[in-house]
Parts: structure tokens; sequence; C-alpha cells
């Protein structure tokens, strides 16, 4: 039956359902649990999400069952093998990050629409002066060839970000770890990393004209 005929004999259509990408889904999840951890009084559901997150640390995407219930998108295609997709891996690794980052911050660590690389060039500066450890370690982070070596440096960094207080988009995160396990987009997400890193731009620190002539 036609939309336009189920109307007609007084059939409500009933709305279509767009899939949750991998963006959305992480999003979603985060700010979920992230409501009510950050909330006073914090919810006791929410720090217990954290703390199952931070056992997937370093681990197998399926290998820590408590945590799939927030890393397992119940919308993706379904996969042809028992192997873990790359959305899995991107999903499992930006959330159990997300624990460590959330973990004992009073303040949202999960900030839409702040990049990665962008919350890292904010951190190279956040002293006033550049921080030559940070950029050390953003450039090491640009070298990974495979996502187990970029978990590696990504988690130092997040340490840092969570001493900093800084928080950043964690559903565009998951995106580009999706996209960094396909050796046609690496270069992609390297290149939006940088574009935010370099632009952060520095404080100035540069006296002015008017300073200088009133010496």
């Amino acid at each position: 039956m036609s939309e336009t005929a189920a109307t007609a004999v007084g059939v409500e259509a009933q709305p279509v359902h767009a899939p949750m990408t991998t963006r959305a889904f992480v999003a979603r999840t985060v700010s979920r649990i992230q409501a009510g951890y950050v909330r006073r009084p914090q919810d006791p559901k929410a720090r217990a999400a954290l703390a199952q997150l931070r056992r997937g640390l370093g681990r197998d995407v399926g290998e820590v069952p408590e945590i799939l219930e927030y890393t397992v998108n119940p919308d993706a295609p379904r996969p042809r093998s028992d192997e873990a997709t790359h959305d899995e891996r991107a999903i499992h690794v930006a959330m159990t990050l997300y624990g460590l980052h959330q973990q004992a911050q009073p303040q949202p660590m999960h900030v839409p629409h702040v990049g990665f690389g962008e919350a890292l060039g904010r951190l190279r500066y956040a002293g006033g002066s550049e921080n030559p450890g940070v950029v050390r370690r953003f450039q090491a982070l640009g070298t990974a060839t495979d996502l187990g070596e970029l978990v590696h440096h990504a988690r130092t960094l997040v340490t840092l970000l969570r001493g900093a207080g800084q928080g950043f988009d964690y559903g565009a995160f998951a995106e580009d770890l999706a996209e960094y396990q396909d050796p046609r987009r690496v270069d992609r997400v390297r290149l939006r990393w940088g574009r935010g890193f370099y632009r952060v731009a520095a404080p100035d620190q540069t006296p002015s004209i008017a300073s200088e002539e009133n010496r």
C-alpha cells in the first residue's frame, strides 16, 4: 500500500528510523554517562560505567564483556565475520579513553565541536608558553602505523588533557579512529588533527608599539 493510500484509510505513516553512525552512537553514549557523573548528587551507575570502561583500556574488543553495552552500536551493519570491524574498534578505543579522561573530573571531558587536534593545541600553550613535550608527543602520534601504536600515544595525551581539564569531542574522535584504520584515509585524519593542533595561536607575548614608545 502506498503512503497516500495508507493515509487515505486512516493508517498513520511511521517515521523511518535513521541508523546511528559511529559518531552519533559514541556522542550519545558518552553524553548519557557524563550527565550522570558530573551532576550532584552523582549517579553511582555513571561512576561504575567509567570504572568498567577503564578496565577495557588496552584490551581487545569483546575481551571485557561488561562494557559491550557501551561499545556495541545496535544500528551498525551486521559484520561478515567474527573479527571486530573498524567501527567497533574505534568505538571501543574512544569509550575506554573517555573512561580514563573523565575520571575524577567535575567538568565534562566530552566537549562537542572541539576536535582532538584542537584540544591538544590548547594543551600546547596551557602554561602560557609552548610545551615542547606536548609537541613531541603529538608528532609521535602522527607517526603511528597501526591502531595499537596510536592508542599507546593517545592514552598518554589523554592523561595530559585530563590533568589540564581540557576536553574534546569523543563522537568526532571515534569517527577519526575508524578512518585511521583505512590506509586510504589515514592521511586525512593526520591532516585534520594537524590543522587543529597548529591553528591554535600562541599567546601574544610581543609588546605593543605603544608600550615600546612609552618606555
